[in-house]
C-alpha cells in the first residue's frame, strides 16, 4: 500500500499513485549534418506526480489537501518533506507544489479523482554544483595596443580631411567661420 507524506501531514484518500519525472536538458549539436549528437545542458530536479482518490464524505479531506498545496513560505510555494517510496528510492527528499492540482469528480465512485506534481526543492545535482570549487575565470592575453592622446585636436581633423576640405577649412578658420552650434566664431 503506497503513502506519501509532507511534513507531518498524511496525504489523505485511498488508490494513491505517484510517478517520478526525471528531465535531461539537451540541444542538437549536429548542426547542418544529419548527426544525432546532442550537448547536455544538465540534469533538472525530478518531478513527483500523484494521483489519489478522496470520497465526496470526506470534503474536509479534500479541502485540508488544498491547503496545503496553497501554503507559502516566503512568498513561494512551501518546501515540504516529501515521505514516500518512489520519490524517497530516487533521493528526493523535499519538494512543493508544481504545475496543476485538479480534483475531479468521479460520479459513479462518487469521489474525487485529485492529481498534483511536486517539484524537488534543491536537486542532487544542484547540491553537487554548489559543493564544487568555482571554476577560474581565464585572464585575457591580449594586450592590445597604447594610443596616445593627440596634443592638438585641430591637427587630428587635418589628417582627416580631403586637400579640399582643409582648404574650405583655413578660408573658414580665416573669416570667423561656424561653430558647431550653428553661430559664428569670433
Amino acid at each position: 500500500m503506497s503513502f506519501l507524506r509532507l511534513d507531518n501531514y498524511t496525504v489523505p484518500g485511498f488508490g494513491l499513485q505517484a510517478a517520478l519525472s526525471l528531465k535531461f536538458k539537451d540541444e542538437d549539436a549536429s548542426g547542418d549534418s544529419s548527426s544525432t549528437a546532442k550537448a547536455s545542458k544538465g540534469t533538472k530536479g525530478k518531478c513527483l506526480e500523484c494521483k489519489v482518490c478522496i470520497r465526496f464524505r470526506d470534503e474536509a479531506d479534500l479541502r485540508s489537501l488544498t491547503s496545503m498545496a496553497e501554503a507559502k513560505q516566503g512568498g513561494d510555494g512551501r518546501v515540504y518533506t516529501i515521505t514516500n517510496r518512489t520519490a524517497n528510492a530516487a533521493g528526493m527528499r523535499q519538494g512543493r507544489f508544481t504545475g496543476d492540482f485538479r480534483a475531479d469528480e468521479q460520479e459513479d465512485t462518487r469521489c474525487w479523482l485529485v492529481s498534483f506534481s511536486l517539484a524537488e526543492h534543491i536537486s542532487v545535482p544542484e547540491r553537487a554544483e554548489a559543493r564544487e570549487a568555482p571554476r577560474a575565470v581565464a585572464t585575457q592575453q591580449n594586450p592590445g595596443e597604447t594610443i596616445a592622446p593627440a596634443t592638438d585636436p585641430t591637427a587630428q581633423d587635418r589628417q582627416n580631411l580631403t586637400w579640399a576640405e582643409r582648404k574650405m577649412k583655413q578660408i573658414s578658420d580665416a573669416i570667423g567661420g561656424f561653430d558647431d552650434a550653428g553661430g559664428t566664431t569670433p
